[in-house]
């Protein structure tokens, strides 16, 4: 791995030297150097490092401390800081521009690496906890129905811009208030309460649904006609953390964008190292440093934390959309755990088999333009319904793209109906122009459809999903996927989950 570009300021020519060598000797490289504080800004516009070293006491003009404050506030560039003696007013200066560390001088090799490696790996940690935050407060603002997050106590702890226009409550009035008070809805009929769906779907752990279409009363007293999905968020062990409440105004159908992913309130966990006193013995030293260690550790462990919420709140939110048709609950679930171990069997790398596993739960939210009386017709659908279905990839395509979720994700779910001879859609694509990934799902969900009961026909069970997928390998599907999903049934006894 390439070592870091690390910028020495320091205003004692021989010290900056001997430093800038003992650094090189330990494999990074100088990039620049600087003598005062109103240089090192610039050369850190300039160069961009990835670390600067800074003298506290820097002579002539700007001090090494509001350097650092420019630079970290301009350039988020980690400062690791140079001294040997301060008053405490210049401490708590220091202090305040959040540094990175502290080298009292003299100081030994071996301390100078590990305070550096800390710094760098710490950095690192809290840049990408802060891309994670960012891209999920984007996703919850793009959703396109009315989300409303809930702890378990339905106290509301996010609402979205499309909540805030139905409800009339803006967030930063409807956030700690009960879901009582900001989601009020009654039935069409008699004006009767409908009861809080969300302390029901905790309670029980699975999606909740309107039998009937309400109304919705909003602040202004306004009824406006909604059908939702509640879905409880679980941890790891299966207990409730939180309920996502996904409606939508059906008075004008407006279809737009569904939500991806519903994430109660990220907590950024801000490391504060406490910084000892300067004249600390060196074995203080060293257990600051071993502190330093385990604070980067619960850092890297909030991060997969974070991300394995996101995960169950993307689950709890396609469970909801699956949720406005009955007859294919799970079919997004069961897609996805034959296309991941179909993946897996073809030894694709575990990116590849992560992408798929998201297009799978995904592939379908498309649908959530198509009314749900087309989506569980009992009979034959018509040229205009049949049309209206096959948009669905497109649509997906365009929320999931919105999103920026990495490629190819989108790309797989808008192809996973395309077929080898060119009789799919949308784009009628042939052979290698279908994705692999898009191979896969596509022969997983036949397999899951075929197999499963559907409100026009019955289910017509596994074996005949493999006789079709059998006949028309190396026509519609890739024949290596096929012969993939055949030898998992026949062979490695796969069974889908109900």
């Amino acid at each position: 791995m390439a070592k870091a570009n690390i910028m020495v300021v320091e205003d004692e020519s021989i010290i900056s030297m001997e430093i800038q060598e003992r650094l090189t000797t330990m494999g990074y490289r100088i990039c620049a150097t600087s003598a005062t504080g109103e240089g090192a800004v610039k050369k850190a516009a300039d160069t961009r490092p990835d670390l600067v070293l800074m003298d506290i006491m820097l002579k002539n003009g700007m001090d090494g401390i509001e350097a650092s404050r420019q630079i970290r506030s301009r350039f988020s560039i980690p400062v690791v800081y140079l001294t040997a003696y301060a008053d405490q007013k210049t401490l708590e200066r220091a202090r305040a521009t959040e540094p990175y560390g502290y080298l009292l001088k003299p100081f030994e090799d071996r301390l100078l690496y590990a305070t550096i490696e800390m710094a760098l790996y710490r950095h690192l940690m809290e840049k990408r906890v802060k891309e994670t935050e960012q891209r999920y407060a984007t996703t919850l603002k793009c959703i396109a129905d009315a989300v409303i997050v809930t702890d378990t106590g339905g106290t509301i702890t996010y609402i979205n811009p499309i909540a805030e226009a139905l409800t009339g409550w803006a967030q930063n009035e409807a956030i700690g208030k009960r879901l009582s008070d900001v989601y009020q809805v009654v039935t069409e009929d008699s004006r009767s309460p409908i009861a809080d769906p969300l302390a029901r779907s905790l309670s029980e752990k699975r999606i909740i649904t309107l039998d009937h279409p309400g109304l919705l009363i909003s602040r202004e007293q306004e009824e406006i006609p909604i059908d939702d999905g509640t879905a409880p968020i679980l941890d790891e062990a299966g207990n409730a953390v939180g309920a996502v409440l996904a409606f939508r105004d059906i008075s004008e159908r407006r279809q737009a964008e569904v939500a991806l992913k519903a994430s109660h309130e990220i907590l950024e966990k801000r490391v504060r190292e406490q910084t000892a006193d300067l004249l600390r013995t060196n074995e203080e030293l060293q257990e600051e440093i071993a502190q330093r260690q385990k604070a980067s550790e619960e850092l890297e462990r909030s991060l997969v934390k974070v991300e394995k919420t996101m995960e169950a709140t993307i689950r709890a939110i396609s469970m909801a959309v699956e949720a406005r048709d009955r007859y294919t609950a799970g079919h997004q679930r069961r897609v996805t755990q034959l296309a991941c171990a179909i993946a897996r069997a073809m030894n694709l790398s575990s990116g590849q088999v992560a992408t798929i596993r998201v297009a799978g739960l995904l592939h379908d939210l498309g649908k959530i333009y198509i009314p749900t009386e087309i989506l569980s017709k009992p009979g034959r659908l018509t040229e205009i319904e049949f049309t209206m279905i096959k948009t669905h990839t497109v649509a997906g395509y365009d929320i999931i793209k919105a999103i920026e979720y990495p490629p190819p994700t989108a790309e797989i779910v808008l192809q996973h109906h395309e077929r080898l001879d060119g009789s799919g859609y949308p784009s009628a694509l042939r052979g290698e122009q279908i994705l692999l990934e898009a191979r896969i799902l596509a022969v997983a969900d036949v397999v899951e459809a075929m197999s499963s009961h559907r409100p026009y026909r019955p289910a017509l069970g596994i074996d005949k999903a493999l006789q079709e997928i059998s006949e028309k390998r190396g026509v519609l599907y890739d024949p290596a996927v096929v012969d993939t999903c055949l030898n998992l049934f026949e062979k490695k006894g796969f069974v889908l989950e109900e």
